[in-house]
């Protein structure tokens, strides 16, 4: 069995390219399943080196694609740009069987774009929330978030950067309610994957969401992970391999 790379990729979607990289699987034997990774609120799909991590382990009996959304943080442009990730997958890898792993607000996106889509065989949450409007409202902090609801836009300057939001990014959450998409979750396999000590979205609704969704159906808690699993993305990385081996 021979080592392959990260082959770079841009993928055409409704906002503009997006970058990806493909991790084809290294056994050639393997049947066509495929692992489609979306990654969270100003994140990248290198996620400070865990997702390339995750996608290499995984690659041992999966091909992986990974992405970036083009920098819009409005769900619904994020869900769009799944779609067009999906489609391209679909058409270049030959129908493949395809899970989906979100993380964060790539999680939200990945359980919107499921929800719509019956090919996706199956679906991880890592740290996804299932109140979009709590979980910003405590990410952004509570004048910001009232900022954004009142239609201000909100320029953001921080150690991860700057990035600008517009009240739309708010208003258009209110466009999906995950509780009841999971609670329509049924027959197809679901991994919840969170923190204990999750400083952004609260353990609790890890631990709603599992019980909201039907059968077969996974909960793992990290003991004293936070929400970027920063000294526990190994273990993270571990129960979503396990969790893919035992629906392959």
């Amino acid at each position: 069995m021979k080592v392959k790379f990260d082959e770079p990729l841009k993928i055409s979607g409704p906002y503009g390219d997006m970058d990806a990289k493909f991790q084809p699987c290294q056994d050639d034997e393997a049947p066509n399943n495929l692992l489609i990774m979306a990654h969270g609120f100003r994140g990248s799909m290198e996620g400070g080196g865990r997702a390339a991590y995750l996608s290499q382990m995984a690659s041992l009996f999966v091909n992986v694609l990974r992405f970036n959304f083009t920098g819009s943080q409005i769900l619904s442009h994020q869900i769009e740009e799944l779609n067009s990730v999906l489609d391209f997958a679909m058409k270049e890898y030959k129908n493949p069987r395809i899970f989906l792993l979100g993380r964060s607000m790539g999680g939200a996106a990945s359980l919107v774009t499921a929800s719509r889509r019956s090919e996706i065989a199956g679906l991880a949450l890592w740290a996804t929330p299932n109140d979009l409007h709590a979980t910003f409202k405590n990410a952004l902090g509570t004048d910001n978030y009232n900022r954004l609801k009142n239609g201000e836009t909100l320029n953001l300057e921080d150690e991860r950067g700057s990035i600008t939001l517009t009240p739309d990014f708010v208003s258009d959450l209110d466009n999906y309610d995950l509780q009841a998409m999971l609670k329509a979750w049924q027959k197809r396999p679901l991994l919840v994957i969170h923190g204990s000590e999750d400083e952004t979205v609260n353990v609790e609704q890890a631990q709603r969401s599992f019980a909201l969704a039907g059968r077969p159906k996974k909960l793992v808690i990290v003991n004293g992970a936070d929400h970027s699993f920063t000294n526990h993305s190994n273990k993270a990385a571990e129960e979503v391999i396990g969790w893919l081996r035992s629906r392959l």
